[in-house]
């Protein structure tokens, strides 16, 4: 059977069909493919004997394909991933040997990635300051936080800040940065007493951050990395790729699933009636990577208040200068809604 590029929503996938490719014509597989760059299946048995293998049959588990295209957004769409696992599971020696059998990961993925939950507890209600960092390092988390972006000198980064009546002017740059110390609050990021400087990477995402509604003015900083310094950032929102990483596919997921893990709680907006304490996790993070990485300048990660927005934390404002603050007025906000039960 012969396979495309149009086959995979994987990039690097889809470059190694590109660079290997010796012929070209119609896939076996997309009806509307012609003239396309093909493979021969069987040259991708390999890499799926690996990715496979980081599953296990689980009867409370979700179908194969599903997970799949939950997590690592292989396929196009979960109807070409069913027709193409479904002949890639046959030829392989697997347990697994249809597209709609209920997996969960190998426990050795779980064991690692899912400690995120225990620990969300135990620093909770348990013991917030002397937790036990030793079962940390037996995950080997340390070296799953190592992936990390450097932004670019010639990169701007946004802050809004709100306006509490009418006539206030913008505020002055040194006023867009972190507040002082002795008035901090605690944050998603950062204790209470220890700043820490939130930017986004558009102006849309910072008015989202900062929740703006109708009519409301607010002020808009604008700030440039100092010429001096290397902004590294642990990064939470890199896009997963199996093949690209199949050679260390295991530690691989543990990392890309529990950042993901994480990055959903940094993004979490806090509702008025939550407690502060649902900041303690995400904090504890922060902490954790800055005393395992002494290069990180802080993170990045997805808004969920703003789809496609990324979010980064610095830890030591010195990196960044606010180079100019613009005054603007919301003029337009969209809020939708959906019903929900009791139980959600």
């Amino acid at each position: 059977m012969k396979i495309c590029i149009h086959c995979f929503a994987d990039q690097e996938l889809r470059q190694f069909i590109v660079t290997n490719s010796t012929e070209k014509g119609k896939c076996d597989y997309c009806a509307d493919s012609f003239e396309t760059e093909l493979l021969d299946v069987g040259e991708l048995l390999d890499f799926f004997a690996e990715f496979i293998a980081i599953f296990k049959i689980d009867p409370k588990g979700i179908a194969i394909s599903r997970l799949i295209q939950n997590d690592w957004n292989l396929f196009p769409d979960e109807w070409k991933c069913n027709i193409i696992l479904s002949d890639i599971l046959k030829s392989l020696n697997s347990s697994i040997v249809d597209p709609s059998i209920t997996v969960s990961y190998i426990d050795d993925i779980l064991d690692c990635t899912l400690y995120w939950e225990t620990l969300k507890s135990e620093i909770k209600w348990n013991t917030r300051f002397l937790t036990n960092i030793d079962k940390l390092d037996e995950r080997h988390w340390p070296l799953l936080f190592k992936q990390t972006v450097v932004l670019s000198p010639a990169e701007l980064l946004f802050r809004a800040r709100l306006h509490y009546s009418g006539d206030q002017k913008e505020f002055d740059t040194i006023n867009m940065g972190c507040p002082d110390k002795s008035v901090v609050s605690a944050g998603r990021a950062n204790p209470q007493g220890i700043p820490f400087l939130y930017l986004s990477k558009n102006i849309e995402t910072t008015l989202y951050e900062i929740r703006a509604t109708f009519l409301d003015d607010v002020s808009i900083g604008k700030f440039k990395i100092k010429g001096d310094c290397d902004v590294v950032l642990v990064d939470f929102t890199e896009i997963a790729s199996a093949f690209l990483n199949v050679d260390k596919i295991v530690e691989y997921a543990k990392s890309m699933l529990l950042k993901r893990y994480i990055s959903t709680d940094l993004s979490k907006p806090i509702r008025r009636y939550d407690s502060e304490l649902e900041y303690i996790p995400t904090q504890f993070i922060c902490e954790y990577i800055r005393y395992n990485n002494k290069d990180a300048a802080g993170i990045m990660f997805d808004s969920s208040l703003h789809i496609g927005g990324k979010n980064i934390v610095l830890f030591d404002q010195d990196k960044v200068e606010c180079i100019s603050v613009e005054k603007q007025r919301v003029t337009n906000v969209v809020i939708e809604a959906k019903s929900i039960s009791n139980h959600e």
